[in-house]
């Protein structure tokens, strides 16, 4: 089965932080409301660095799954 990523929110310890400082900060680059990725969730340098960097400062990315059309 073939899906899409669909980006939806930065969270903090489970909580939304789309709307303060670090998720606007965030939000600036590719992982922001509606950014749609592979499954796979294939990225350059540049966006692996930035989600790496994000995951290590303890804020969790949060997805839905769109089905892909075969």
């Amino acid at each position: 089965m073939k899906i899409y990523l669909v980006f939806d929110d930065w969270r903090e310890r489970g909580k939304s932080i789309y709307v303060t400082e670090q998720g606007v900060e965030l939000t600036m680059g590719e992982f922001h409301s509606g950014t749609t990725f592979p499954g796979s969730i294939a990225l350059d340098g540049e966006n692996e660095a930035e989600l790496r960097q994000a995951l290590r400062d303890g804020f969790q990315p949060v997805f839905w799954v769109l089905e892909a059309e075969e």
